[in-house]
């Protein structure tokens, strides 16, 4: 039988035949001239990660790909490489209200790449206009922050989005890095900030657009659901009871952890499907909002639920490998986020890159 994880097939079988200097495992490039101790050093340690990985996949544990997929930056971004359907965008209808949002994944490095998403999203916005920002999760790397006075909240929020074309509320959720440090503290922030929105670790919102139209959001914490823990059937009562009373025109959903997805090493998620699937389709959820694999991508509907990933606010130097499959409309990486204008009776998501501009557009129709 074949290796369970073709990606770390490959690795595998690189580092067994290459030949020559030893080639950096994150970019890709080879090591000019002798390595030197922290070098080598380094070169170890991902080598230790990767055979670890290989071996944990070989017997079974197909999340152990996760640890490959950290260390390896991929070199192509398939919106690069294949077509990208033809789209139209009508402009907006005087007429017509409407409220524009964006959502960003996976952002919370504090690093160059992040502030050139960044940058990308305040042109956007100046341009554009939005009322808020939903997050998918991963707001802070690589443990969460360990109180609201940590100095994350300054250097990879406040002024990494200090434009004051972002100054509009960030309703945010909880990605599994967001767990290793305090979520309480993110909750608490609630409190001391003008623009972060998290009451609970789940919750949902409202707005209503001037015509009257009720959009309904519910932001939920997948870390839980994906690891099997218990307190699951609590959150997923709630999900249940909440969309179940709900009357609003639109229901949407959004969390870390995705459904579906075509990351290599991570394929669709069984847990999540199990758990979550069945409630969204008894209550006509329109669509789910997710981050997690550093990527973007609009994925074809699936039992009349729309499945949008919005993982790429790091930009290139978080980015995983993500497929082009028959499965979804579109499909990149290597960096940007999620733009959408909501009225009455249409939903249009664009998918913006480093440059600002628009990739490619799906619009969502309310029947």
């Amino acid at each position: 039988m074949g290796h369970p994880c073709s990606f770390g097939q490959k690795m595998r079988r690189n580092m067994m035949l290459k030949k020559g200097p030893p080639t950096h495992m994150k970019t890709g490039t080879e090591m000019p001239g002798e390595p030197d101790a922290a070098q080598r050093r380094a070169y170890g340690r991902l080598r230790t990660r990767m055979l670890l990985a290989l071996v944990l996949t070989t017997i079974g544990s197909l999340p152990a790909c996760d640890a490959i997929l950290s260390v390896v930056t991929p070199t192509t971004d398939p919106a690069e490489t294949h077509d990208i359907p033809a789209f139209s965008i009508l402009d907006p209808d005087p007429s017509i209200s409407y409220e524009r949002f964006m959502v960003i994944g996976d952002w919370g490095t504090g690093r160059p790449d992040q502030m050139r998403v960044a940058d990308a999203m305040a042109d956007r916005a100046t341009t554009d206009g939005f009322s808020f920002i939903l997050t998918t999760g991963d707001n802070f790397y690589p443990d969460g922050v360990i109180s609201v006075d940590d100095s994350q909240w300054q250097t990879t929020f406040e002024e990494m989005y200090g434009s004051p074309s972002l100054a509009v509320p960030f309703y945010a959720s909880l990605g599994n890095h967001d767990h290793k440090g305090s979520v309480d503290a993110q909750v608490a922030y609630t409190h001391i900030s003008d623009r972060w929105r998290m009451p609970g670790r789940y919750y949902t919102f409202h707005r209503i657009l001037d015509d009257g139209t009720d959009i309904q959001f519910f932001a939920l914490d997948t870390v839980p659901i994906h690891e099997g823990i218990a307190s699951t059937s609590i959150q997923r009562a709630w999900l249940d009871r909440e969309l179940a009373a709900s009357t609003s025109r639109w229901k949407i959903v959004y969390g870390h952890h995705p459904l579906y997805g075509h990351n290599p090493g991570r394929g669709h998620n069984r847990r999540m499907i199990d758990v979550l699937e069945p409630v969204f389709i008894e209550h006509d959820v329109d669509v789910y909002f997710a981050g997690h694999d550093h990527a973007l991508e609009m994925i074809k509907p699936i039992r009349g639920v729309r499945y949008v990933i919005s993982g790429a606010g790091a930009g290139p130097d978080k980015a995983y490998p993500v497929l082009w499959t028959d499965e979804s409309y579109y499909v990149a990486t290597l960096g940007g986020f999620v733009q959408c204008r909501i009225s009455r009776d249409t939903l249009v998501i664009e998918f913006v890159r480093l440059d600002g501009e628009t990739q490619y557009a799906h619009v969502l129709v309310k029947e």
